[in-house]
């Protein structure tokens, strides 16, 4: 089955997505973020820690359901006496079920501007190798 994919997820909040079975991650990548903008609530995805460069066959992950999408806007202003920065941040907000694991058979990953896509095999019970 195909998912769209969020890379370099931290163990942690994938551990607490598995502990709670329902979880809010926000995403500010833009690698990440492209991909969120090509989901819809609804849609199953494949969550993994490994980074997009070493996303391949045989990673394993985390598959869930999304739930809940949101865009916004975070506008950032610093200043000092001599300086002033201005600076507008996009950022995701996902609530996620988790559905359960997989293992990737084939990443079609890495075009610049698109979303992160893999194939991957549903992990029903445990494979000792």
């Amino acid at each position: 089955m195909k998912y769209i994919v969020l890379s370099g997820i931290s163990p942690y909040a994938l551990k607490e997505l598995e502990n709670n079975r329902v979880k809010t991650i926000e995403v500010r990548s833009p690698n990440n973020f492209l991909s969120v903008l090509a989901m819809n609530v609804g849609d199953t995805i494949f969550l993994t820690p490994v980074s997009l460069t070493d996303l391949r066959t045989g990673t394993f992950g985390v598959t869930a359901i999304v739930l809940e999408k949101q865009i916004s806007t975070h506008r950032l202003v610093h200043k000092m006496e001599e300086f002033y920065e201005e600076a507008e941040v996009q950022m995701a907000r996902l609530q996620l079920q988790v559905k359960g694991h997989a293992r990737v058979r084939n990443a079609e990953c890495c075009n610049l501007g698109a979303a992160t896509v893999v194939d991957a095999e549903e992990v029903r019970y445990f494979e000792g190798r």
